[in-house]
């Protein structure tokens, strides 16, 4: 698998950051929190775990980034940190018996949705009527939510990742330790099966 072409400039701020740099550190956070949380939150629902497990991500990288020396891999590892913690963090609360929401969260940021919003309309037929015409913005983003939340968690995993965490296939099939191909496949299934429970919804709006 082709890794992703390291970025100089990256490859300087952790560099920068791994010795100490308190601007550097303050730049990777600011670049990259936002992401991790957004990511973290559409896995769990619950914008209070999220904001714990983002920071605990940071807490993780920041005492390992030192000996980080896999340049171009930085982003898969830093989601792949974030998930794991998620997952560990589930599992404790599982074995207490404690109630987590894993509804989709209100207030969610939209444009990550905006973002696979357009992938969904791009793989219509050019012939047929859009039906997202006759809907709001708030409404096609609604949509969006309660489809996502019918979809397995295996595609809800790969569409978060590619669409809230913006990574690209190849960063995808890092974070997953999966075949480039694989990815790439799963995606387009989760795409189509996420278009069909859209067109289906949709459908049912305007009978």
């Amino acid at each position: 698998m082709a890794a992703t072409a390291p970025d100089p400039r990256l490859n300087r701020t952790l560099e920068l950051a791994g010795s100490g740099d308190e601007t550097a550190w303050r730049l990777l956070v600011e670049s990259y929190a936002r992401r991790v949380f957004g990511l973290v939150l559409g896995h769990c629902g619950d914008r209070e775990l999220a904001e714990e497990i983002t920071q605990a991500t940071f807490v993780q990288v920041v005492s390992h980034i030192g000996r980080y020396k896999e340049q171009g891999k930085f982003e898969p590892w830093l989601f792949r940190i974030a998930l794991n913690r998620l997952r560990d963090e589930m599992r404790r609360r599982k074995r207490q018996a404690q109630s987590v929401d894993m509804s989709a969260a209100r207030g969610e940021d939209a444009s990550a949705w905006a973002g696979m919003e357009g992938q969904v309309v791009a793989g219509r037929s050019a012939e047929s009527a859009d039906p997202l015409d006759r809907v709001s913005r708030d409404e096609e983003i609604a949509f969006l939510k309660e489809a996502i939340a019918q979809l397995p968690p295996a595609d809800q995993e790969i569409l978060r990742l590619r669409h809230t965490a913006g990574l690209g296939f190849a960063e995808i099939a890092q974070v997953l330790d999966q075949p480039l191909g694989t990815v790439l496949a799963r995606g387009h299934r989760a795409l189509a099966k996420l278009r069909k429970l859209l067109e289906e919804r949709l459908g049912q709006q305007s009978g």
